[in-house]
């Protein structure tokens, strides 16, 4: 073999991770290091909170819960709903959580990075969806929260999408060994410049979290919750929950780019078992041998050269043993000192699809502090260890010998697939001093989160008085100010730095309403340019430029070419502007500078740090986390909700307003309430068109459509701007139309329809349109005489389906209803006469159950026949219907775990529609868009970005606009393509269109 060729190493250059009992990497450093466990006795409480029996045959109370729990979640960071956080895999919540904080912890941007980066990860089974969700795919909306926030298969792509990676998302399902394959996937993608930095990882978070386990003769968990590996006593593992992501670049970029390394990947190397083995589950020695043999010889290494192995070894006789006996293959004799083996699984449990990552997290910290690892609690060795290697039981200083220190990681999967990986020790950086004021720029989605970074960093600073504040500054400035509101500091060296963060008084505080401004330097007449002059030339001018004159003139050029090397954009007709006056020192310059990044200037950092810049590792953001969950339902055996109506009378104060917001829309009238709710929108000074039924397509003059059977593609070609809010009301003239075509051309549609539901009985009038309240997420039901304000606030409203009655509005609920007695009763699934019979009638909760279950209450309010409705997604139990049966004084039972409208948990606001979301968190008070061409802006702005309301001063960019739709909304007023981001609020476009004319 050769010695490794550097130009195809790669750098481990962020770490992020949860674990049991370490909500982060230095946490799980401190804890291996002071032999703190993760896995931890569980308490009755938690038992019991996890439904479990302690007094179950061969259950073991132990486990290992991810820190912090996984119920809550930092939805606004995300850019999340309610309604989609709260469905949301806690995988995918995780990994988000993690990949933001990995990107953080190299130096870059968590959100747009701005160079190419790919995604590889995986994840275990979602116990969520089937403990917690079994019947969100029947919900209204439902699918496309399952298939973007639960499915495996969208874990990549959803996180790409959130933080705007450019580069390979790719999932990765190898069982134990997917997050080492995917670290292997992302060094092959980097050194094939497919991207330009890499995040690898993956995440198991089993639920319950607290439940132990159960162990039995033959399987692999520990029967008495402890994990012996690489020990003569191993008897089994403990599965452990956590994720883990790293951040990889290739090592001779992350040198050029002043990234932290934290180790090197030499070589990596995957592959399969194949029929070698036992059995589909078992591992095979020979495969495992090859794929440590394939790694050391893409890393150019020899096998003497390693002084240490983070083992796959969870424990178990047979894992363990197969394991040594692959590496005895490897690993030949002659060694001067036998190579250490270590397990990180008997501190922390097995970790299944985020074991391999944690596992190279753990020998890249051990390789950079120069750490031989003990493994916890080991006592006597594996009779298949041999000679050529050793397990201390605890660390060790690594001696050295001045040859680079090196490691092997090992990962396998259920199934057979392999990987390995080669790290060396990271090249030794070299120490500079740091001199003169550095600017600390930073930013927060919230006051609270923006005041806990400003602490975090104080503590840190704090902790390592001596950090380079200049790479200090230069981390926070190109990695840390994408949210709107931000705080600088200036100072002069870490003490400062320490005494600054903690004095409001030096804090300069603003938030970001534009983007990128313009500016206009406006000069004194006063004296002292020399000195003025001479901070510019030092702080901003670019290498190899002279000095400028001592004088006002000199002053102003240096400063004029200083922030345009920077980004800055000046122009002499700009309104705002920058005052100088002389004797303006370096404080100043730097001070400047920030007002001028606070106002919304994309500043070129690099640029101000003539090219030198480092990066160093710094606190990551401060998710500002609340609870997003949805409990498993409990399910006693004769369990039921009964559907009941409850007065729910929606607001109507403000209703003009939030008809403006809604608008444009699209309304479907074949009746006069329909009519009527036209007329109402338009009066409320929205834009409306209507659609009325017909024989045949015709676009009017007036700008609204007849439609006949089979037009609406035509009609979806024809409308000149897309719709916001779209009401299908052609069921109120008596004939539904293409109805569920629309619910296909237009998702968040709202069906109205009239008599469908009945909220007193006899109001139960259309029972063949109750399948029509199973086509939309939203629906509302409109009896005779229903006043149109209130039914236009019931289609804005957007939890659930409601029905008005008058001047009222109804909101359907489910209550428990505990059934007990037993009774006969004939049971049926589709009946095609319902008169003069009686029994239990079971439906599914979708569009011909709902029309079955309606036309049963009709014929028992008619006295002709007496049926109880089940509702359920599978068939009930024997026991459950003629539970059922004694209770026939109950006209419709929904079955425990699959009510036809969720319950809403109180205190969380919970979205049925995509496609309009309420406005998100944003540092900018909401502030009413004045009556006219404001409110115009903002009803164009939220049509455009999908919100029901957007304030004058919320800036296009925060909301999440981009570049394209920036365009698209200039282009309305024939504005230049560059206007929204010059102009990039309501209340400033607004008064720039009125400049114009």
């Amino acid at each position: 073999m050769t010695e490794p060729a550097h130009e195809s190493a790669v750098a481990l250059v962020g770490m992020a991770g949860r674990f049991p009992g370490a909500a982060d990497v230095e946490q799980l450093r401190r804890n291996l290091a002071a032999g703190v466990p993760g896995l931890r006795e569980l308490t009755d409480a938690e038992l019991a909170d996890a439904g479990v029996d302690p007094g179950t045959p061969g259950h073991v109370r132990v486990g290992g819960p991810v820190a912090g729990g996984v119920e809550t979640f930092d939805a606004a960071a995300f850019g999340l709903s309610a309604r989609e956080a709260e469905t949301l895999e806690p995988h995918h919540r995780l990994l988000l959580e993690c990949s933001w904080e990995a990107l953080e912890r190299a130096g870059y941007r968590p959100t747009d990075p701005g160079v190419p980066v790919g995604l590889f990860a995986g994840c275990a089974y979602p116990d969520y969806l089937t403990h917690n969700l079994p019947g969100l795919a029947a919900e209204p909306g439902g699918k496309p929260l399952l298939s973007a926030g639960v499915e495996r298969d969208s874990l990549t792509s959803l996180v790409s999408y959130k933080l705007g990676l450019r580069g390979p998302a790719i999932t990765v399902q190898t069982y134990c060994s997917t997050s080492l394959v995917a670290v292997h996937l992302a060094c092959q993608s980097l050194l094939t410049y497919e991207c330009d930095l890499a995040l690898a990882g993956g995440a198991a978070l089993p639920l319950p979290q607290t439940g132990g386990h159960v162990h039995s003769d033959g399987d692999i968990l520990s029967p008495d919750g402890r994990v012996r590996a690489l020990d003569a006593a191993a008897n089994g593992t403990v599965m452990g929950s956590g994720a883990a992501v790293v951040a990889l670049k290739r090592l001779e970029d992350a040198l050029a780019d002043g990234d932290v390394v934290h180790a090197v990947i030499l070589g990596s190397a995957v592959n399969n078992d194949g029929r070698d083995r036992a059995g589909y589950p078992a591992p095979g020695v020979a495969g495992q041998a090859a794929v440590v043999d394939t790694a050391l010889a893409v890393a150019g290494v020899k096998p003497e050269t390693v002084g240490y192995v983070e083992c796959h070894a969870v424990g178990t006789p047979l894992g363990d043993s197969i394991e040594l006996a692959a590496l005895n293959r490897v690993f030949g004799a002659g060694r001067a000192a036998p190579c250490v083996l270590s397990s990180v699984k008997p501190s922390i449990g097995h970790l299944d699809r985020a074991s391999g990552v944690t596992s190279l997290i753990r020998a890249a910290l051990n390789l950079r502090d120069g750490v031989l690892p003990g493994t916890a609690g080991f006592r006597t060795p594996n009779p298949a260890l041999g000679d050529r290697f050793t397990v201390l039981p605890a660390d060790r200083p690594w001696p050295a010998d001045g040859t680079p220190r090196r490691a092997g990681v090992s990962s396998f999967g259920v199934g057979g697939t392999n990987a390995h990986v080669v790290l060396e020790q990271p090249p030794s950086r070299e120490p500079r001093p740091s001199s003169g004021l550095c600017l600390l720029a930073f930013s927060a989605g919230d006051a609270a989160a923006l005041d806990e970074v400003t602490s975090r960093l104080r503590a840190h600073l704090a902790s390592h008085p001596d950090s380079n504040l200049a790479d200090v500054a230069f981390t926070l400035q190109v990695s840390r100010g994408h949210f709107a509101l931000r705080r600088a500091v200036v100072c002069r060296d870490v003490p400062d730095a320490v005494v600054a963060l903690a004095d409001p008084g030096r804090w300069i505080d603003g938030e970001t309403r534009r983007r990128d401004p313009r500016f206009r330097l406006v000069a004194g007449t006063g004296s002292g340019w020399a000195a003025t002059a001479a901070s510019v030339h030092r702080l901003l001018a670019g290498d190899d430029v002279p000095a400028p004159a001592p004088t006002r003139a000199g002053a102003l050029s240096a400063l004029t070419a200083g922030l345009t090397r920077l980004g800055i954009r000046l122009d002499e007709s700009a309104r705002d502007t920058i005052d100088v006056e002389g004797g303006s020192a370096d404080e100043w310059v730097l001070a400047t500078l920030a007002r001028l990044w606070l106002a919304g200037c994309a500043v070129d950092w690099p640029a101000l740090h003539r090219g030198a810049g480092r990066r160093v590792e710094l606190p990551p953001y401060p998710f500002q986390r609340k609870r997003f969950w949805v409990d498993p339902a409990s399910a006693p055996r004769s369990a039921a909700y009964v559907p009941s109506w409850r007065l729910d009378p929606q607001p109507v104060t403000g209703l003009e307003r939030r008809v403006r917001a809604a608008g444009p829309w699209l309304v479907f009238a074949a009746d006069p309430v329909g009519e009527a709710l036209a007329e109402r929108i338009t009066l409320a000074g929205s834009e409306v068109t209507t659609v009325r039924p017909g024989p045949r397509f015709a676009a009017l003059d007036t700008g609204d459509f007849v439609v006949g059977p089979g037009d609406l593609p035509a009609l979806l070609r024809s409308l000149v701007v897309v719709p916001r809010t779209v009401v299908h009301g052609f069921a109120l003239g008596g004939s539904p139309g293409d109805v569920e075509v629309a619910a296909g051309l237009w998702p968040g549609m709202v069906t109205l329809t009239s008599g469908a539901v009945g909220v007193l009985g006899p109001d139960l009038t259309t029972p063949e349109h109750a399948s029509l309240t199973a086509l939309t997420a939203r629906h509302v039901d409109v009896g005779a005489a229903a006043d149109v304000d209130q039914v236009l606030a019931a289609v804005l409203h957007r939890e659930t389906s409601l029905a008005v009655r008058g001047d009222q509005s109804w909101r359907l609920h489910h209550e428990p209803c505990e059934l007990t007695g037993h009774a006969e009763a004939e049971v049926h699934h589709d009946v095609p006469d319902l008169g003069g019979r009686r029994g239990i009638l079971v439906v599914r909760p979708d569009a011909a159950g709902r029309a079955l279950a309606a036309q049963a209450r009709v014929a028992r309010l008619a006295g002709r026949g007496r049926w109880t409705t089940v509702v359920s997604t599978s068939d009930p139990g024997p026991e459950v219907l003629a539970a059922v049966a004694a209770a026939d004084h109950l006209t419709e039972v929904v079955l425990s775990g699959v009510p036809l409208v969720r319950p809403i948990q109180a205190g969380e606001s919970v979205q049925t529609s995509a496609s309009v979301r309420p406005r998100p968190a944003l540092g900018t008070p909401f502030v009413e868009p004045e009556p006219g061409l404001e409110q115009e802006v903002a009803a164009r702005w939220a049509a455009a970005l999908g919100y029901d309301e957007i304030g004058a001063d919320d800036n296009f960019f925060e909301l999440g606009g981009r570049s394209a739709g920036a365009v698209r909304i200039a282009a309305c007023w024939n504005l230049p393509a560059t206007a929204v981001m010059e102009l990039p609020t309501v209340r400033l476009l607004a008064a720039g269109i009125a400049e114009l004319g």
